[in-house]
């Protein structure tokens, strides 16, 4: 795989977790109920992401030495 598409998907898995936990953490901080489906949706969308952002954090670990 080319380095770039590696850090593309590095940055947006990075991002689509961040967002993810920070609605989540945010939502139950404030005590807000969140829909049941958004919930649901968010860890399917953490479920996939964290996956990506190991395999392409080792990518450009191996890459950078």
């Amino acid at each position: 795989m080319a380095l770039d598409k590696i850090r593309i998907m590095w940055s947006v898995s990075l991002i689509a977790t961040g967002m993810a936990t920070f609605i989540l953490a945010g939502a139950n901080v404030i005590g807000a109920q969140l829909p049941d489906i958004l919930v649901r949706v968010l860890g399917v969308i953490d479920l996939v992401a964290l996956p990506v952002l190991a395999f392409s954090t080792i990518k450009l670990a191996k890459a950078n030495k």
